[in-house]
């Protein structure tokens, strides 16, 4: 699981483990407890020693004390406690975690508005650009349940069925998907006509300013235009769009040593979630890694 604000992330565990503490400090005590969280989370036993003990036993048994096939009035409290949950994945074993899941989806559609509701705050929990803990491997089984269900009508399914064919075609060790573009001049090229060396897929927007900086500071690295003149290496700079006067006219301005296209197709098949973005492949066009940023991206060289 990658692609998470790691300290930001930590923060978040480490409050999600003192509440559940307190709740427990509170009750033992026999003092009053101010609901601080939708619902009581669980409290792993003292027997369960290993962190990854606990959160086991804590996202296994997450929502037992929640309702959902009752209307939820508070979105806000119930976003907080979906976020919560998942900020324990970390650190619980995957199968745990795939379990929880799917016990959890099976629960949340027996009432179709807080179904709908829950696959919502799982794509922005999971998913989105701006997610807290960005994790494919999290997100699909989400996803699927919630294609897979009979009770969710078919133009529900669709947003996220797009999700699921992209991150499934765009998975790490897979072969990337090949598409056409088009250069500044016309002419077409393909993905597959580039070979023998590892390749930099750059996606980018004319209009946008991230993009223009990204741009600049790739063209002017020393040591990735040498491995570019020695063959080592390949940068394909994609307007995952497609092709129009203007962004010609724009791209007859970037680097020389650069394959520069439009396409359309690329768009449509590549998981880009934000831009600028870049995917590494091999030079067999396996994908190393996807969806870096700039910073990760500048540190290779």
């Amino acid at each position: 699981m990658r692609d998470y604000k790691e300290s930001h992330f930590i923060k978040r565990i480490a409050v999600a483990l003192l509440a559940v503490t307190a709740l427990f400090n509170a009750s033992a005590q026999g003092a009053p407890q101010v609901p601080t969280t939708l619902f009581p989370y669980p409290v792993a036993p003292d027997t369960i020693s290993t962190l990854e003990g606990r959160t086991n036993y804590i996202v296994s048994k997450f929502w037992d004390n929640f309702n959902l096939s009752k209307h939820i009035a508070d979105s806000a409290a119930y976003d907080k406690a979906f976020r919560d949950y998942v900020t324990f994945f970390k650190y619980a074993h995957r199968n745990i975690v795939f379990s929880s899941i799917k016990q959890f989806m099976n629960r949340a559609q027996s009432n179709l508005p807080n179904y709908i509701l829950t696959m919502d705050i799982a794509e922005k929990a999971l998913y989105a650009p701006g997610a807290e803990f960005w994790s494919d491997e999290a997100y699909l089984p989400f996803a699927e349940a919630f294609v897979a269900s009979k009770k969710v009508k078919a133009a529900n399914k669709v947003r996220y069925q797009a999700h699921i064919k992209k991150i499934k075609q765009n998975q790490k060790g897979v072969v990337a998907p090949d598409f056409t573009y088009t250069m500044p001049d016309k002419q077409k090229g393909k993905l597959s006509d580039v070979k023998d060396c590892p390749i930099l897929l750059f996606f980018n927007d004319p209009d946008c300013s991230d993009c223009s900086i990204a741009r600049l500071r790739l063209s002017t690295n020393v040591t990735l235009n040498r491995l570019i003149d020695e063959g080592q290496i390949k940068l394909l700079c994609i307007m995952p769009e497609g092709y129009t006067r203007e962004w010609a006219e724009d791209a007859r301005n970037y680097s020389d040593k650069w394959i520069v296209g439009a396409s359309e197709e690329a768009g449509d098949n590549y998981d880009i979630r934000y831009s600028p973005s870049f995917y590494l492949l091999d030079k067999d066009h396996s994908i190393v890694d996807k969806n870096i940023n700039l910073d990760t991206v500048m540190s290779m060289f």
